[in-house]
């Protein structure tokens, strides 16, 4: 129930004379349309405490679905802003961490200094924040593959395809300071580690039909969001039936979803060793599939059209001369 003390709650903005009010209304209308009465009062309550601003982008109320809860995000920014604003802050360092790949050795560098030659080097972020009133400062470190966000293309959204330093250097310093100051920051998360906001690469809600999964609607969804076939989606999972060899045994719709993404993901993914296949090994139209997409990162609908053929079913030459031909097109031999 939206009360008249809800309706007519003042969130600070800045200064006292430019200080505007956002009621309950304006963040149902404008902000989060999905959240419940409960989690929008909560998201007031949170931006009066803080003095935040979410028309200027200091806090965000994102909720995707219905069943799923809503998640309070706050900018990094303002992390900082509110810990210089306790008695008891004592400054921060922070940065990344570099990996040496010959003999695996660690370098902890200040700040997110990080070379274009260099970027298959970063491996992660760290952070210290000091309390005058502890002895040791809080430390954290994480990992970038952990931090890292994705489209639902499986491709990095675009500030970590851009900055990964500076991005992985404010997970790092988002977690100290959540673990340095619990009161101000517990159960929020930063734009850094929740970049999706603006991307889109959530998970879409699940798709029911009288209480059960309608998996059309999810195909249909697969394909659109995904640019995927049913074919492209059996050939990812290494299939030859979905629903026997997955959803028979057990795999939810989600679980599926994951799966598309994880391998959507990975098939982005630099290769930096590239093993020569042996042509003789491709003796079916499957294998010429499988191969074209482990080595090319092709959809079968690409070796076709690459082939000059409207569908698999027209393929008349060898595997393992298609094969060939698709190589020399991608390689150059």
């Amino acid at each position: 129930m939206v009360t008249k003390e809800m309706e007519k709650t003042i969130v600070p903005a800045g200064p006292e004379e430019r200080r505007i009010t956002i009621t309950f209304n304006d963040v149902k209308k404008y902000l989060c349309p999905k959240a419940s009465d409960a989690e929008i009062g909560l998201f007031l309550k949170v931006c009066q405490a803080e003095n935040l601003n979410p028309f200027a982008r200091e806090c965000f109320l994102v909720k995707y679905a219905d069943d799923q809860p809503a998640a309070i995000i706050v900018a990094t920014e303002v992390f900082l802003k509110a810990a210089e604003a306790c008695p008891e802050y004592d400054g921060v360092e922070a940065g990344i961490v570099m990996k040496d790949h010959p003999a695996g050795k660690l370098e902890f560098r200040d700040g997110a200094l990080l070379l274009d030659e260099e970027e298959s080097r970063l491996v992660g972020g760290w952070a210290k924040v000091y309390r005058k009133d502890r002895q040791r400062p809080i430390y954290a470190a994480v990992n970038i593959k952990e931090c890292i966000k994705y489209t639902r293309l499986g491709k990095p959204t675009r500030f970590w395809n851009e900055m990964p330093a500076t991005m992985v250097r404010k997970v790092a310093l988002s977690r100290a300071l959540r673990e340095a100051f619990p009161n101000r920051f517990g159960n929020t998360l930063t734009t850094a580690e929740f970049e999706e906001i603006s991307e889109g690469g959530l998970l879409p809600p699940v798709l029911e039909k009288g209480g059960k999964p309608d998996w059309r609607k999810f195909w249909a969804r697969v394909k659109s969001e995904l640019g995927l076939t049913s074919e492209d989606a059996r050939h990812l999972l290494q299939v030859d039936s979905i629903k026997e060899e997955l959803v028979d045994a057990g795999w939810t719709m989600e679980k599926i979803w994951d799966e598309l993404i994880q391998q959507l993901r990975e098939q982005n993914e630099p290769n930096e060793t590239i093993t020569e296949r042996e042509p003789k090994s491709v003796q079916s139209l499957n294998d010429l599939m499988k191969a074209c997409f482990e080595d090319f990162g092709m959809q079968p609908r690409d070796v076709i059209k690459e082939l000059g053929y409207k569908s698999q079913m027209d393929i008349t030459e060898k595997p393992q001369e298609a094969y060939l031909k698709i190589k020399v097109v991608k390689r150059g031999r």
